[in-house]
């Protein structure tokens, strides 16, 4: 009975400390090591008293200690995972909270942005506003005065045409005096005027070259037949070729586009007067023009104007390439003609200058013997200037119907718009 009671007192107070104690674990193991001890002396007890009962009770003892242990040790594990959840759950919420202020504090910014820029534009377009009223006023108040111009410029190239029609067909005598008086003039208002819009390359071109060997040879030499048949190759053929190379067009209103006209078609109809007409050519003239001219001949009809569109290109090549060389966005005839998409598409991009200077070469032989026809035979000649004449009248139409009307119906819709 003694060691019932002993038994049931450690038994009692084991159950009543664990249910106390907050440090469960640590009593456990306490109460295992007691346990431990009291089972050994209830196994040497009952090795005394053999009593079965006894040993019995303490196996179920030992046992129910453990399940208490392993069950405290089950809960443990259980509140770490809940902690493990409401942490997680606490950094779920966080991230949201900072994923929304971040989202809201861009969607401020991009409308701050907007707001600053939607300023912006409408400064910027009561700038442009206010520059095209002040443009519109300065036009309008243009108008008067380049439409007058206009005028007068039209009526002068009509008149000048209808002069020289009356000069080819019966009044030859007029052609070595209007291209006297017209050439210098015009080229040294083309001069001044290309000089100011960085043109001024063109002015060393061969046709401006020939113009000034035509004049030469009508004011010192007019009578030498040499000459005069070297004069005609020149105006039928590489000034003839050069109003196709430009696109020259009959534009009566603008003097740029007569003027060049003007310096390919002119010297033609000089050397048709001096050719078909010398008697009548001379009749006002200091000199008289030769009235039997030379046979055609290779040498002054063909290889002469090689030679000397020969030499102009060395000494241009050597003036304007070597010695001068002109910005990037100069333009001169090289620049010109290799930038239009037909010569583009044949030649490519940017062909070399040595190209371009043989194709004008081959094209000065072609139609320099096609000159030896013209020399000849007056109605090839005739139909060479026909051929002439229909293509700028041609482009002078195109213009006029198409880049003409263009500008004039978008004029006209500007200023309808700012009427509104």
């Amino acid at each position: 009975m003694e060691s019932e009671e002993s038994l049931q007192r450690p038994h009692s107070s084991s159950l009543a400390s664990l249910a106390s104690s907050s440090e469960g674990d640590h009593l456990f193991e306490e109460h295992d090591e007691e346990n431990e001890d009291l089972g050994v002396s209830g196994i040497l007890s009952d090795s005394e008293s053999n009593d079965a009962e006894d040993f019995a009770y303490y196996q179920d003892v030992y046992r129910f200690v453990g399940v208490m242990k392993e069950g405290f040790q089950n809960r443990r594990i259980a509140v770490d995972w809940e902690t493990i959840q409401r942490k997680k759950t606490e950094v779920k919420e966080e991230f949201k909270r900072k994923k929304e202020e971040v989202k809201e504090a861009v969607l401020n910014s991009k409308e701050r942005i907007k707001e600053k820029s939607r300023e912006k534009l409408d400064a910027g377009k009561r700038k442009i506003l206010k520059l095209r009223k002040k443009t519109y006023k300065r036009l309008k108040n243009m108008e008067p005065e380049e439409n007058y111009r206009q005028k007068v410029v039209f009526t002068k190239s009509v008149l000048t045409l209808v002069l020289k029609t009356f000069a080819v067909c019966s009044g030859q005598w007029l052609l070595p005096w209007y291209y006297a008086i017209t050439c210098p003039t015009l080229i040294i208002w083309r001069i001044i005027t290309y000089w100011q819009a960085q043109f001024q390359y063109f002015c060393l071109d061969f046709c401006y070259f020939g113009n000034l060997m035509i004049s030469l040879i009508i004011w010192f030499a007019p009578s030498n037949p040499e000459l005069c048949s070297l004069l005609f190759s020149v105006s039928n053929g590489i000034l003839y070729l050069g109003a196709f190379s430009f696109r020259n067009s009959l534009v009566f209103h603008s003097v740029d586009k007569m003027t060049s006209t003007y310096i390919h078609t002119v010297p033609l109809l000089l050397s048709f007067g001096i050719r078909w007409y010398p008697e009548e050519t001379s009749r006002y003239w200091h000199g008289n023009f030769p009235s039997n001219p030379i046979e055609p001949s290779w040498w002054w009809n063909v290889l002469m104007p090689f030679f000397i569109l020969a030499t102009h290109t060395a000494l241009y090549t050597l003036l304007v390439n070597v010695i001068l060389q002109p910005e990037e966005h100069i333009v001169t005839s090289y620049r010109y003609i290799t930038a239009k998409k037909s010569i583009k598409k044949i030649f490519g991009q940017n062909p070399p200058y040595i190209v371009y200077v043989a194709v004008n070469w081959i094209l000065c032989l072609v139609i320099s013997s096609v000159t030896l026809v013209f020399y000849k035979y007056f109605y090839a000649h005739v139909f060479g200037l026909c051929v002439l004449l229909w293509y700028v009248t041609w482009n002078g139409a195109g213009y006029y119907f198409d880049v003409f009307r263009m500008s004039m119906s978008r004029k006209n819709e500007n200023t309808a718009g700012k009427v509104e």
